[in-house]
């Protein structure tokens, strides 16, 4: 393990020169002030890469469920958003369970550096420091620099700077937190008034002795079909909110993906022959299997979840005997799983913003349904398993929404 170079003691801001201490107290005021969790990671680590004159830098917020560190942001040319690393093997891991900074001069050879990152980033870590993310309500991260530039080291006035932002950061990181469940609140109750004013409307009539009988059956259908869409929007719900909070917990095993499909296929066999629209499925004969090395990892019923998703709104936003296609294909250390459809396509503009909450493509309200939530939490998902989706849509021609998940080596 190589020298370790943590503080005797608390580093005092006396320490720092006053230039820095001015660009800590003009951040104090923005970060207190920025409500947007994007935005306030992102003018974090513009900060922090500038104050301890350093290449990269990055957050990391602990997931209480998984217990699993998640990098939510990062800067410079180290980019591993939506990458997670262990609590119990990791730097990071070790500044979180400690509460405690440290300084390594030489990240490469310590044994809590969780070299993957590295080496899928291809990036290279020489030296580190690192300081808790710390609240009233007990450590919630990590706050990395990384590469000291001109060859010189961290120093004690680094630590200062660095644990001061990172104190303000921790603060401003829960205060966005908690306006970004305030906000998602207000759009789901927003989202609840349709279907209950529809039914509402619908018992209302019922009570009128006036409603010919002949209608009245008409009505009761109405009831059933909007409180059954109530029910699947508050699932969503609570799916999204378990997800944003990092308390939905993952049950994590090797996987069959042919079997996930074929699962998927016939739960889909009756929208498809309603529509009607072509179920097809090209999987590759190499796919890995349950007991193969490597294998996939996955909670099963999420993946069949993100799955069934995207394979009903590509049957709901077909054209009449249209065509879905399900395809999958290995690639070296990575499983490919796409979904193809051959309906009217989606503009540039609304592709952007498809996994947005709550966002519906223009045009289609007509047959949107659901929350708003379906592919805001099948992206989620996904980057809780490590994996990566994308969408390619052409005009007149099709969707297709391919996902990347990662292979791994199973002992």
């Amino acid at each position: 393990m190589s020298p370790i170079t943590e503080p005797t003691k608390q580093p005092s801001l006396a320490t720092v020169n006053h230039e820095s201490l001015e660009k800590l107290l003009e951040i104090s005021t923005r970060l207190s002030s920025t409500l947007q969790l994007n935005d306030l990671l992102s003018l974090v680590m513009e900060v922090a890469t500038e104050l301890t004159n350093t290449e990269a830098s990055s957050i990391l917020l602990l997931d209480q469920s998984s217990g699993q560190l998640h990098f939510v942001a990062s800067s410079g040319s180290f980019v591993p958003e939506d990458t997670t690393v262990p609590l119990d093997s990791s730097i990071a891991g070790w500044v979180v369970r400690n509460g405690r900074s440290l300084i390594l001069d030489d990240v490469q050879t310590d044994d809590r550096f969780y070299a993957n990152i590295d080496k899928d980033f291809e990036f290279h870590t020489s030296s580190m420091l690192a300081v808790p993310l710390t609240t009233h309500k007990g450590v919630i991260g990590c706050l990395e620099v990384l590469n000291k530039l001109d060859d010189t080291h961290y120093s004690s006035q680094d630590v200062a700077i660095l644990e001061a932002l990172a104190s303000q950061s921790a603060v401003a990181i829960l205060n966005a937190r908690l306006f970004s469940q305030s906000d998602l609140l207000a759009e789901i109750m927003h989202e609840v008034k349709t279907p209950l004013m529809a039914i509402t409307t619908a018992s209302e009539l019922l009570a009128r002795p006036e409603l010919p009988e002949s209608k009245r059956a008409d009505v009761v259908t109405m009831i059933q079909r909007e409180s059954k869409r109530l029910s699947r929007m508050t699932k969503e719900f609570v799916d999204f909110a378990r997800l944003e909070t990092g308390r939905m917990s993952l049950k994590m095993e090797p996987v069959n993906l042919s079997d996930i499909i074929t699962d998927v296929v016939g739960l889909s066999l009756a929208q498809a022959e309603a529509r009607p629209v072509e179920l097809v499925v090209d999987c590759a004969a190499d796919l890995p299997g349950i007991s193969d090395s490597p294998c996939l990892i996955a909670d099963r019923d999420r993946l069949q979840q993100v799955l069934l998703n995207l394979v009903s709104n590509g049957i709901k936003y077909n054209q009449e005997n249209g065509r879905l296609a399900i395809i999958s294909r290995r690639e070296s250390k990575y499983v490919y799983l796409a979904v193809a459809d051959t309906g009217k396509g989606i503009a540039p503009e609304a592709v952007e913003r498809l996994f947005e909450r709550f966002y519906r493509v223009p045009g289609s309200e007509g047959k949107a349904e659901g929350s708003g939530l379906g592919l805001a939490i099948t992206k989620k998902i996904v980057e809780q398993h490590n994996g990566r989706i994308s969408v390619n849509s052409v005009l007149d021609k099709g969707t297709t929404f391919t996902i990347e998940l990662p292979l791994t080596n199973v002992p």
